[in-house]
């Protein structure tokens, strides 16, 4: 092949991967992205998009890595939230066939999954043209027709299973035996082992299996557990979809792009809003002590005399919150305790930490508790904390998905290789089992390993209005997000040393004609010391370093 053509061929290369990343964002998006009460596009997991590039500087590949996926919001969400937007678009554009196809036959307010929250419509979001978009990008990445109908199957399941009611008889009994049905043609189960594994809990002891039947509550969990965990596992599957149609082959240098969700504080907090901000906790500490870091060695670099900085460093909240005995150690415990409640939790949240500075302990409620984060006081919820950090995701419920007829089914719980998938099979096998928040914190030791081992720039977006108005500037609006982003205490590190830093030349050219005999020179290091000793020569507002003054 010739230079000429090798470098066509490269080129078509990089547009073709271009193009497949650009496609991915609407298929992340819907499957991602839900409406919260202040975003109706809130990103609910994070991702790390890396970019490869060959050594003539095209693209010649990429990766998406996804963290942290909130997958309680499949079957929970807070007042006036939605579900992920993909399940409003199928139930938006899929045609009369695939509506009979998918056995989805109501609109969202009739689905439990999407109508518990009040919200099952957003004025802002067209759900007919998200579908549409979706639809393309899904062809143009080169989904099959088969792939797409059995994503839309499972889809379509998982809205019909929170539609499976029980009743007490005796332990819980289905008392919806035709969605059961419908659920089963969908994922190609078995309908009387679908509904024991939903009533009874099995397992092995002394090698022979033990059942025991389940609370409604219990069954309830069982539910909602298969549910995120089809979820989670078609998520999980889509992005390996993605990463084969942009992977490459051997690259020079990477880039990587981490767009995670930001700091929450709603008028009332939960579980997800605990995890998340935890999250944005150790983020924030890395970006501190990056940019205290960076501040260190440009002094030590230019040989600047400098005192420390008094910087806020945060270890101590984290301490709070992942230390051996902090908050997620106590939520765990008592989540393995079978008698373990929200209030017994809360008692021992007080008990063990009502002394620590970075813990509240709100005097009138009974149900509440609080942390002292960078950006602020966020006070959290206790209810539900300890059944949303419970992962029901037992053997027997593997073991009956693994006996799915439908390949696409069967392949998600016994051959994707993603790391969502792993930790699906050590659910199923690990004797303690990893409960939510376990989880999340491996899932966020694991991204924070990522970006130490990365050269990182930050690009902080920040909305001027919550309506997404033009020439409409909220400083409260805008005054929360720099406080949530960590922007303030970037510019307490900087305002402590020196904030401004001009090169020599750039500021003789600057301030030249300030000097009464101004004239050429090449000295422009001794010209800057004669300028500014003209104006400060106790030398308390500046110092020169080898190439900057500051």
């Amino acid at each position: 092949m010739s230079q000429k053509s090798a470098g066509t061929a490269q080129s078509e290369r990089s547009t073709r991967v271009e193009q497949s990343i650009i496609q991915s964002s609407p298929i992340m998006e819907a499957f991602g992205n839900a409406k919260t009460v202040y975003n109706n596009n809130s990103s609910r997991f994070g991702k790390f998009i890396q970019l490869h590039f060959s050594q003539s500087g095209n693209i010649h590949g990429g990766c998406i890595i996804d963290y942290l996926l909130e997958k309680n919001r499949v079957v929970r969400q807070n007042p006036g939230e939605r579900n992920y937007h993909i399940f409003y678009a199928l139930l938006a554009g899929a045609d009369e066939d695939h509506r009979e196809l998918y056995f989805l036959t109501e609109g969202p307010e009739s689905y439990h999954y999407l109508s518990q929250s009040g919200c099952v419509k957003d004025r802002s979001l067209d759900d007919l043209k998200l579908y549409d978009s979706v639809m393309e990008a899904l062809k143009v990445m080169q989904f099959s027709e088969e792939e797409i109908r059995d994503v839309f199957k499972l889809l379509s399941a998982v809205l019909l299973m929170g539609n499976i009611e029980f009743m007490t008889a005796g332990g819980a009994q289905i008392t919806s035996k035709g969605v059961v049905s419908n659920v089963c043609d969908l994922l190609g189960l078995d309908s009387f082992q679908l509904s024991e594994v939903l009533t009874q809990r099995s397992m092995i002891l002394r090698g022979e299996e033990i059942c025991s039947p389940l609370t409604v509550e219990q069954a309830v969990c069982s539910r909602d557990s298969v549910a995120m965990a089809l979820y989670a596992q078609s998520f999980s599957w889509i992005i390996t979809r993605i990463n084969q149609k942009v992977r490459g082959k051997d690259n020079f240098k990477s880039i990587g792009i981490l767009d995670i969700f930001g700091f929450e504080n709603f008028e009332v907090n939960r579980f997800e809003q605990f995890n998340i901000n935890y999250a944005n906790e150790k983020l924030q500490e890395y970006f501190n002590k990056h940019i205290f870091s960076l501040e260190q060695l440009e002094y030590n670099r230019e040989g600047i005399q400098w005192e420390a900085i008094d910087w806020m460093d945060n270890a101590e909240c984290l301490d709070l919150i992942e230390k051996k005995l902090g908050m997620l150690a106590l939520i765990n415990e008592e989540s393995r305790f079978p008698k373990g409640t929200d209030y017994t939790l809360l008692e021992k949240l007080h008990s063990r930490h009502a002394t620590n500075h970075y813990y509240m302990k709100p005097r009138v409620t009974d149900h509440q508790f609080g942390i002292k984060h960078y950006a602020g006081e966020v006070v959290y919820d206790v209810r539900g904390i300890l059944q949303k950090n419970r992962d029901t995701f037992r053997d027997d419920i593997l073991n009956m998905l693994k006996d799915s007829r439908l390949d696409f089914v069967y392949d998600l719980f016994e051959r994707v290789g993603s790391r969502n998938g792993e930790e699906t099979m050590k659910m199923g096998t690990a004797r303690r089992k990893p409960t939510v928040s376990s989880q999340f914190r491996d899932s966020l030791h694991s991204l924070m390993n990522t970006l130490s081992a990365s050269n990182p720039f930050f690009v902080r977006c920040i909305k001027p209005n919550m309506n997404k108005n033009a020439n409409m500037f909220d400083p409260e609006v805008v005054l929360n997000q720099l406080r949530y982003s960590g922007m303030l205490e970037t510019v307490k590190i900087r305002r402590a040393g020196f904030p401004v830093r001009r090169t020599f030349d750039d500021f003789y050219s600057r301030y030249k004609m300030i000097l009464k005999d101004e004239r050429p020179t090449d000295d422009q290091r001794g010209m800057c010391t004669e300028l500014l000793m003209s104006y400060d020569p106790a030398k308390r507002d500046w110092q020169q370093g080898k190439t900057k003054v500051r």
